[in-house]
C-alpha cells in the first residue's frame, strides 16, 4: 500500500519510528497507519509537505496512475 510513500522513505533512509516521528505518533502507530491506511488529513498534509509532493502522488495506491 502507498508505494510511493514507502519509496520516498526508502530514499531518503528513513525509519517507520522516523515516519512516525513527522507525523507525531509511535513508531507501532504509524506502522498501522501503514497497513490500513488511516490517515488524518493533518498527517497527510505534513507528510506532503515533508516530502515536497502532492497528496495524489504520494498517497497514489496500487492501482493509480502515479503508482505506476
Amino acid at each position: 500500500m502507498f508505494p510511493n510513500l514507502l519509496g520516498q522513505k526508502a530514499y531518503r533512509g528513513l525509519t517507520d519510528e522516523d515516519m512516525g516521528a513527522i507525523i507525531g505518533v509511535s513508531r507501532n502507530a504509524w506502522q498501522q497507519k501503514i497497513k490500513s491506511g488511516r490517515f488524518t488529513p493533518q498527517e497527510c498534509k505534513t507528510l506532503c509537505d515533508y516530502f515536497g509532493k502532492s497528496f495524489a502522488y504520494l498517497f497514489a495506491d496500487d492501482g493509480d496512475e502515479y503508482a505506476r
